[in-house]
């Protein structure tokens, strides 16, 4: 969710984000508040109101492959505290790293402009509405993927690729407040994606081997959500209604050695959420949460041959107790469900379901919260188990370079969370996180093999982070951090997997009230995280390299 906008799928999914508040990661199902597709977390991005201050910031990022970045952010009152403008844009552009050897050029070159308003206007104390636009073009070469075994980051495609995506999201956010106790909350929401591109699936210039696709294609999401909150001393109650209408437009060329074809589909959805949470506190040590949600989704698969209907419904129960070891150390356990959404295989190759069922989960989890040294030192610790049904598992054809979905039978993911951090000094904060997981299937079988027993994809063992920041009184800057991921499997058979592999990020500089300027390094090692047999073993998708760079920002 950005400032109350939903996206409820990844497609397309490539927002710049700018003029942070916060980030509020929820982790486990969030079935309950926000319905499908949220069965395993929620992040919500916050960006900073505009208010009664004028205030203005540049920033400017020089770095490897000639990277340039140019932003700009102001904001500040048209009418004092009545209402007020924020408005944002960036310039982003940094060469590739695979060479086309047909061409003699560089194939994955990157650029992309962006642009928000924020709009909010407070005619009372108790109405604040504001409006919120954005929208972000990209005008990218072709896509970071070339042939497995690839070498040296070297394609040798015949076909001119590009990659032409855009994001717009237009919201309208409502907050009223009726008393002391009731308060009145909308969110309408719009986004649209258009995905223009063309790009080589063969990478070569070989005629007997081509496999070329130009997409012209739209998706379209408009939503209305509306929350009342009731909230007294020990009781605390949030209910509400969602509404969402999607439509995506399908327009694909297809020119491949086994024949050229025009894909014309029409994708439609509409979804019902009716939801209730609620928290009370028994005593001043105990509360009880608990909530209920059901959803309703009509799905519509149009194309020039067929129409097929996929619908269907959910409930998603939440029960939930947090007990007050003392004041600074809490528990909870809570019980959950979510799912995800069925849906269409849009781009299914003859003899392969145009449908596939929604995923359900309910999860365990048990936890411990606190802090100590005058909260210097913050922990947490958090053990979950989570039975899946019907998990929605990626195959492909086609040689990898169609994407489809099937349900496996049953799985299980179950694991440990752990973190800390530390304010050492008041210049000096350390951090550290540590988490295992073991997600396998229980039961799965596709008709021809059985894959029983083996890890899910895109689930590593384990991963973990660390760093410390040192921000002094005389300006100076230092930070560094490391990442780090276990094994991870790119397919249901396990016979693909990228390895273990950790990465260092670090930057100095020195900051003042009026600038800052810092000098920095992603990936700080040249680590290579390549994932090698990606789409049944077809593609290799290139990691980041290393980049060096500097940063100036400047505020008035």
């Amino acid at each position: 969710y950005i400032d109350g906008i939903p996206i409820t799928d990844g497609t397309g999914f490539d927002e710049t984000l700018m003029d942070i508040e916060r980030v509020e990661v929820l982790k486990g199902p969030q079935g309950t508040l926000y319905g499908k597709n949220s069965e395993v977390g929620v992040i919500k991005v916050i960006t900073k109101k505009p208010n009664n201050e004028t205030k203005g910031k540049i920033t400017g990022i020089f770095g490897s492959e000639q990277k340039k970045e140019l932003s700009f952010s102001a904001s500040g009152p048209i009418v004092k505290d009545k209402f007020y403008i924020g408005i944002s844009a960036k310039h982003h552009e940094k060469d590739g790293l695979i060479q086309n050897i047909s061409k003699n050029k560089i194939e994955d070159d990157k650029k992309h402009n962006y642009g928000k308003v924020n709009l909010r206007w407070t005619p009372s104390d108790d109405l604040e509405l504001s409006f919120i636009s954005s929208k972000v073009k990209f005008d990218n070469g072709g896509t970071s993927i070339g042939l497995t075994k690839a070498n040296n980051r070297e394609v040798s495609s015949d076909l001119e690729t590009y990659s032409k995506q855009g994001v717009l999201l237009n919201a309208l956010n409502i907050a009223y407040t009726l008393n002391d106790k009731w308060s009145l909350y909308s969110t309408t929401a719009h986004r649209k994606y258009e995905d223009i591109s063309q790009n080589d699936f063969d990478y070569t210039s070989d005629a007997s081997k081509k496999f070329h696709i130009t997409t012209n294609s739209a998706f379209k999401t408009l939503s209305q959500e509306v929350k009342l909150n009731f909230k007294n001393k020990d009781f605390q109650i949030v209910s509400g209604l969602f509404l969402e209408k999607g439509d995506i437009n399908i327009d694909r060329d297809r020119d491949a050695w086994w024949g050229s074809k025009n894909i014309k589909e029409v994708l439609e959805n509409t979804s019902l959420g009716v939801f209730s949470h609620l928290t009370y506190d028994i005593n001043d040590k105990l509360s009880v949460l608990t909530g209920l949600r059901y959803d309703k989704v009509n799905q519509t698969y149009k194309d020039t041959t067929q129409t097929i209907d996929n619908d269907d419904s959910e409930v998603s129960p939440k029960i939930g107790l947090t007990y007050d070891i003392k004041d600074d150390m809490m528990s909870y356990v809570t019980i959950s469900k979510g799912y995800r959404a069925g849906g269409f295989n849009a781009y299914a190759s003859p003899g392969y379901s145009k449908t596939y069922d929604k995923e359900t989960l309910y999860s365990y989890e048990v936890g411990l919260k606190g802090s100590t040294w005058n909260d210097r030192l913050a922990y947490t610790i958090a053990a979950y188990y989570m039975d899946i049904k019907d998990m929605q598992v990626d195959f492909y054809t086609d040689g990898g370079a169609n994407v489809m979905k099937t349900n496996a039978a049953e799985a299980t993911s179950q694991g440990l969370e752990a973190s800390l951090s530390f304010q050492a000094t008041n210049s000096l904060s350390l951090f550290t996180g540590v988490s295992y997981n073991d997600a396998t299937f229980d039961k799965y079988h596709d008709g021809t093999q059985d894959y029983s027993g083996k890890t899910t994809m895109y689930a590593p063992k384990y991963s973990f982070n660390a760093g410390g920041l040192y921000r002094a009184d005389n300006g100076y800057y230092a930070s560094a951090d490391i990442s780090g991921y276990g094994d991870m499997y790119l397919d249901t058979q396990n016979k693909y997997k990228r390895d273990a592999y950790e990465v260092v990020n670090a930057k100095v500089g020195y900051e003042s009230e009026a600038y800052d300027i810092y000098l920095y390094a992603k990936n700080l090692f040249d680590t290579n995280y390549d994932m090698e047999g990606i789409w049944g073993g077809a593609y290799h998708i290139y990691s980041e390299q290393r980049e060096l760079g500097v940063q100036l920002v400047y505020r008035f």
